[in-house]
C-alpha cells in the first residue's frame, strides 16, 4: 500500500488542485440552466460538463437526479451519469501518473463518446413527453469575493473531495495491494490467456456491482494489469466499475425506470466492452513496466515520500472530519424566534458524500426558499424548520432525488 501510495500521491494531489479551481467557476446551477431540453445539444453539453468534474459513482447519483428534477431529459440525465463517474480531473492525473499517456487520453475521450451515444440512445428509445422546467438557478459564486472563492476552492479540493472519495479509495488501496502480494504473477491471466473475451466478460461482471470510484479504481487496475490481464480488459474494468455499482443501479430505476435503468446497463456493458477490443487493437503496452514501477520505482526520491506524506495527512484529516459528521447545528440553529415556525425531523437513507448532502438541501429549499436545513451525513438525520411546513412534499421531494425516508 505504502508503494502504491508513494506511486499515486503527487498526481492524486495535482489532480485535487485542479478539482479546486473547477469548483471555484463550475457548480451545479450552470449545468441546471444548460441541458434542460430533449435534443441532441443538451446531451452533448451534459457530457462534456461532467467528464472534468470530480464526483464519484454514488456522488453523481443525487447530481443527475437533481437534474432530472429540474427538467432535464433523460437522455441528457444518462450521458451525465454514464461520462462523469468515469473521469475527473483528480482521476485523469492519477491515470496519467500509473497508468500512462495512452490510458490518461483514451480514457476521457472514451467516456465522451460513451456518455454522447448512451445519451443520444436513451433519447430516440424514450418515447415519453419531456417537460422542460424553467427554473432558473443562480450561482452563489458569482457573487463572491476572488478571496471566498479561492477559500472554497482550496476547501472542497483538500477537504470536501476528499471526504468523499477516502473511504473507497483505501478501499480500492487495499483490494489492490492484496492483489499485488498473495496473487502470483500471470496466476489470473493463465485461466483466461486462451480466451480473450472471456477476460472482457469477466472484468464487466466483476465491475458492474462493484462500487469503485474513478480514482480508486487505477490502483486496482494497475495490479491487475501487472499480473497479466489485458490492456483492454483493465479498461473495460476501468469503464463500467465507476459507472454502476449495486446501489446506484437500484436509484437509477426510482429516478429513471425500469425501463431507462435496463437500457442503461445495456448501453454500458456494451460500450465498456466496445473500447476494451478497440484498446487491444489500437495500443500494444507492457504490463512489466507498470508492475515495476509501482513494486520499486520512487522508493528513494524525496520528493515523492514527501507528497505520499502530504496526501495520507488530507485523507486522514478527511476520514476524521467524516466520522465527525455535520452534526445538526447549521440554518436551523440560526433561525428566529418567530411565531409559527415549525420543524420536522426525519432518517434519510441513502445519503454518501457532499453531493448527496446537498442534494437533499436543494430538495428542500425548492418546496420553499425560507425552509432552513440541517443534515447530518452521518446518521442520516435531517431537521427542516420553517413556517408553513408540507411534510408530504418535502418527502417526495427527496424521494424523486434518488433517496428513501425512514
Amino acid at each position: 500500500m505504502w508503494a502504491i501510495c508513494l506511486e499515486m500521491a503527487p498526481f492524486l494531489l495535482l489532480g485535487m488542485a485542479f478539482s479546486g479551481i473547477i469548483s471555484i467557476f463550475i457548480d451545479n446551477s450552470i449545468i441546471l440552466n444548460q441541458i434542460g431540453q430533449k435534443n441532441f445539444s443538451s446531451v452533448i453539453k451534459s457530457t462534456i460538463m461532467g467528464i472534468p468534474l470530480p464526483l464519484c459513482s454514488c456522488g453523481v447519483i443525487p447530481v443527475a437526479a437533481t437534474l432530472k428534477d429540474s427538467g432535464a431529459s433523460k437522455g441528457a440525465t444518462t450521458s451525465f451519469l454514464v461520462s462523469t463517474p468515469q473521469t475527473g480531473l483528480d482521476s485523469i492525473f492519477l491515470t496519467y501518473g500509473m497508468l500512462g499517456p495512452v490510458f490518461a487520453i483514451f480514457r476521457p475521450i472514451a467516456a465522451f463518446l460513451s456518455g454522447l451515444f448512451c445519451g443520444l440512445i436513451v433519447n430516440i428509445i424514450d418515447n415519453e413527453e419531456h417537460i422542460h422546467s424553467d427554473q432558473k438557478n443562480n450561482s452563489q459564486n458569482n457573487k463572491d469575493s476572488i478571496i471566498e472563492r479561492v477559500k472554497a476552492g482550496i476547501e472542497y479540493g483538500f477537504i470536501t473531495l476528499p471526504e468523499d472519495i477516502v473511504v473507497p479509495l483505501f478501499q480500492g488501496l487495499l483490494i489492490a495491494a492484496s492483489i499485488g502480494f498473495f496473487v502470483p504473477p500471470d496466476f489470473i491471466a493463465s485461466y483466461v490467456s486462451s480466451n480473450t473475451f472471456l477476460e472482457y466478460f469477466i472484468m464487466l461482471i466483476v465491475s458492474l456491482p462493484l462500487y469503485v470510484c474513478a480514482t480508486a479504481s487505477i490502483p486496482i487496475a494497475v495490479v491487475l494489469f501487472s499480473k497479466g490481464i489485458s490492456a483492454g480488459a483493465v479498461f473495460v474494468f476501468l469503464m463500467a466499475g465507476p459507472a454502476t455499482n449495486a446501489s446506484s443501479i437500484a436509484v437509477i430505476r426510482n429516478i429513471m425506470g425500469k425501463k431507462i435503468l435496463y437500457i442503461y446497463l445495456i448501453l454500458i456493458a456494451s460500450v465498456a466492452v466496445f473500447f476494451g477490443v478497440t484498446f487491444d487493437l489500437l495500443f500494444e503496452i507492457d504490463s512489466s513496466i507498470l508492475s515495476q514501477s509501482v513494486h520499486d520505482h520512487h522508493h528513494e526520491n524525496i520528493f515523492y515520500v514527501i507528497t505520499a506524506i502530504l496526501f495520507l495527512a488530507i485523507m486522514i484529516n478527511a476520514y476524521l472530519m467524516k466520522l465527525k459528521g455535520s452534526g445538526l447545528k447549521s440554518e436551523v440553529s440560526v433561525l428566529d424566534n418567530r411565531d409559527h415556525v415549525q420543524s420536522i425531523d426525519f432518517i434519510v437513507n441513502g445519503m454518501t458524500c457532499s453531493h448527496c448532502k446537498e442534494s437533499v438541501d436543494s430538495a428542500i429549499r425548492s418546496i420553499d426558499a425560507d425552509l432552513k436545513a440541517s443534515i447530518d451525513l452521518i446518521t442520516g438525520k435531517v431537521v427542516v424548520a420553517g413556517p408553513n411546513l408540507n411534510e408530504t412534499a418535502i418527502k417526495e421531494k427527496i424521494k424523486s432525488r434518488g433517496f428513501t425516508i425512514q
